[in-house]
This record gives structure tokens, C-alpha cells and sequence, in this order.
């Protein structure tokens, strides 16, 4: 996504249910309640498997609990009872550190005076891109406190934007000289410990404005060239390229171990994430936006739901076929989407105003419903530590409680 584009992508997130009329508890791989990625995970899941008590029977009562003003880059992310997002401040941009119970500032101290990108918190590390010079972008790391850990240049006059952390590698492409439709580009991969190269590979196509997704040994980056663009796979630790699928457009990516869903040129089609052979595809629905849960560490009889937003509408599909389990009118465009303690949560986009939704994972009932600005925007959404965070990309920080 381009860094000058303050909009906020679709966060897709699943919830768990055994089937669909009945929300399972919740179990996966981030047993700390944190949202280490702008989509939850380093798959784009959107999923949160522990919302710290936020569930179908309080969600009702949201309330206002705090906001913070500023001109937020419609992004966050949680850790450890905290929440980390950029900032523009006068000509410099900053990351700031809130506590998410009380909105609190806390000491943090990162700033970049061109470009600080969409940051990632693991294992007690916040990775971003930053800038402090026109066509000098690196990879820097922080303790959670903003001590310094490590810096990694990013060579070339390009921007490197978006990035994804998994297995102790931080993926970043971009970096070459070109403008648009670069003919190729350079991926890299950091290790997270100490910033050193793990491994850096030319693939054909511009990827330089797309966000990777990665799970279980494979890595996908949307690729873009003359032709359109499409998903392409690569093995996560080497960056030897796996497969590639057909051009068009790409909206949207989901990865888990064993399976890529993407929004591909109008169809939402299902991949294996080894070979991308296409477990189903289907073009008769509207799609902008994806979801999915519950990760490989959930109960394995309980199904797994993929969330899916367009056309007005939010529905539950079931990920092995994709057929639809429930379909609910959103009202405008539901970007991006967030899942969690039985609920799907929502952003939903119209010419005149922005609302956050909260439907019932079972069968898409409206649990909440609310105007979060009288304009169209696309901000964020985020459960996590018993609240519903949203994110106005242009004005503030709501908390809301229940």
C-alpha cells in the first residue's frame, strides 16, 4: 500500500465456531490477547483469539471509554497491555505508546523525520520502516520502552513500506529504482535478533506497495506488473519462489499452514499454500475484505470460518468449499474486518459517515451498531484486552468498553 495513502487496509478476523449456530470458546496462538500486526497476525487473519472478556453478551453495552486526538496512520498494534501507532506531528512522524486501559502516554521516544511505516510487535520487539531522508529507508527495532536494538539499510531509492514478522525473520520488500511498475523486486528477510540479512532475492514484478502475508513456512507477496497483479508464494526461509497465480487483482490475502485465500480479479479462490493448486474459487459474490479462524492450534473439530466483506454485506463461509453458512447487511462497505470472543467486528464505509458494527458469529445478528464519524473513511479495528479499539485515520483513537 502506499505510505502517502492514510488509509487503513481490511483487518479480516474469524471467530471460532463448532458450527454455524453455535460460537466456540477460544483457543490459538496468541494466548496473550495481543494484536502483534495491523491484521492481527503475520498471516492477515484479523483473527484475536483472546479478546480479554469482550464477547456476544457485552458487546451491547460499548460505551466510550477514552479517545486520543492526533492524525494517526488509520493503523495499531498490542502488546503487553499496550498500543503502538504512528503519528504525523508538524514535519516529523512518531510512534506513539498508549496504555489500552487508560489511554495513557507512555515513555516510547521513536521518531523518523520523513516516514515511520506500519510497525509489528514480537516477542517484545517493535519492527518498522523508517526514514529520515528522502530514498533512505531501514529496518529499525526497539525494546517495548524504544530503546534502540538494531537498524538494517534498505538499499535503493524506493520505498519499503509494509512488512511482516514470523519464525524470527522480518519480511520486507521494495527498495529498487524504479517508479510504478517496477519490472522486478527485492525481497529481503532480517533476522529479528540482530537485524542481519537472512536472505534477499530479485522476483519479477512490483511488490513495493503490497503487505506480505506468512504462515507456516510459506510466504505471499501480491505482485504487480503490466499485466495486473497476483499472489505469489515463496518458501519462508530461503525465498525460493513456490508458485504464482493467474494475473488480475489482488484485494485481499490470507495465509494459514495449509491453504492461501485471496481476492483474485472479482473471485475469492482458495490455494494450497505448497503447490497453489485451487481448492475453489467462486465470482458470484462482491469481496474487499477477508477473515479467518480459527488458527491451526484450535480444537481440530472445530470448523474453521472464513469471513468474508462486499457488496454490502458481511457473510460466514465455510473455508473448505466456500459456501456461504450465514449472509448480514452491513449498509455500506465493511473494511476492514476483525473477529474474536464470538463476534465479527466491522468497519463500514459510506459516502457519509463511518459506523463500527458487531455481529454475532453464529448466525450475523447485530449486536452493536454505531456512527464513528459523519464522513467516509477507512480506519481500524482492533479487540483486544477486553475493549474494542478503533481507529480514525485522520482525527483519533476511540477505546470503547462494556
Amino acid at each position: 500500500m502506499n505510505r502517502r495513502c492514510l488509509l487503513a487496509t481490511l483487518l479480516m478476523i474469524p471467530a471460532l465456531i463448532p458450527s454455524p449456530a453455535v460460537a466456540a470458546p477460544e483457543t490459538g496462538t496468541r494466548p496473550s490477547g495481543d494484536w502483534t500486526h495491523v491484521h492481527g497476525d503475520a498471516g492477515r487473519t484479523g483473527y484475536q483469539p483472546v479478546t480479554g472478556g469482550l464477547h456476544r453478551k457485552n458487546v451491547g453495552g460499548l460505551r466510550d471509554g477514552w479517545r486520543v486526538t492526533g492524525a494517526p496512520h488509520g493503523t495499531l498494534v498490542a502488546a503487553r497491555g499496550a498500543l503502538y501507532l504512528p503519528v504525523s506531528e508538524g514535519g516529523s512522524v512518531r510512534i506513539r505508546k498508549l496504555d489500552a486501559r487508560t489511554g495513557r502516554e507512555m515513555p516510547f521516544g521513536v521518531r523518523a523525520r520523513q516516514w515511520l511505516g506500519r510497525p509489528a510487535a514480537v516477542d517484545n520487539t517493535i519492527v518498522t520502516v523508517a526514514s529520515d531522508a528522502p530514498d533512505r529507508d531501514e529496518v529499525r527495532a526497539y525494546s517495548a520502552d524504544g530503546v534502540e536494538r538494531w537498524r538494517a539499510p534498505v538499499p535503493g531509492d524506493e520505498p519499503a513500506d509494509d512488512l511482516a514478522v514470523h519464525g524470527g525473520l522480518v519480511y520486507v520488500g521494495g527498495g529498487h529504482t524504479c517508479r510504478y511498475t517496477c519490472a522486478y523486486t527485492r525481497l529481503r528477510a532480517y533476522r529479528l535478533s540482530d537485524g542481519g540479512l537472512a536472505w534477499e532475492r530479485d522476483v519479477v514484478g512490483d511488490g513495493q506497495f503490497e503487505e506480505p502475508a506468512v504462515a507456516g513456512g510459506t510466504l505471499v507477496w501480491p505482485m504487480r506488473d503490466g499485466t495486473g497483479a497476483r499472489t505469489v508464494a515463496f518458501d519462508a526461509a530461503t525465498g525460493s519462489p513456490r508458485w504464482g497465480a493467474p494475473a488480475g487483482s489482488v484485494q485481499d490475502v490470507v495465509v494459514t499452514d495449509d491453504t492461501v485465500y485471496a481476492i483474485e480479479g472479482g473471485a475469492l479462490c482458495a490455494r494450497t499454500a505448497d503447490g497453489g493448486g485451487t481448492r475453489w474459487c467462486r465470482d458470484d459474490l462482491d469481496h474487499v475484505s477477508l477473515a479467518l479462524a480459527p488458527q491451526r492450534a484450535a480444537a481440530r473439530d472445530t470448523p474453521a470460518v472464513l469471513y468474508a466483506g462486499g457488496g454490502d454485506t458481511i457473510r460466514a463461509l465455510d473455508p473448505a468449499d466456500g459456501s456461504v453458512l450465514w449472509s448480514a447487511p452491513a449498509g455500506g462497505d465493511p473494511r476492514p474486518l476483525a473477529a474474536g470472543g464470538g463476534l465479527v467486528f466491522a468497519q463500514v464505509w459510506s459516502p457519509l459517515e463511518t459506523r463500527i458494527v458487531a455481529l454475532d458469529a453464529a448466525d450475523g445478528r447485530v449486536r452493536y451498531d454505531r456512527v464513528l464519524a459523519r464522513e467516509g473513511i477507512f480506519g481500524t479495528v482492533v479487540p483486544a484486552y477486553g475493549r474494542l479499539f478503533a481507529v480514525d485515520p485522520y482525527e483519533a483513537v476511540l477505546a470503547l468498553e462494556p
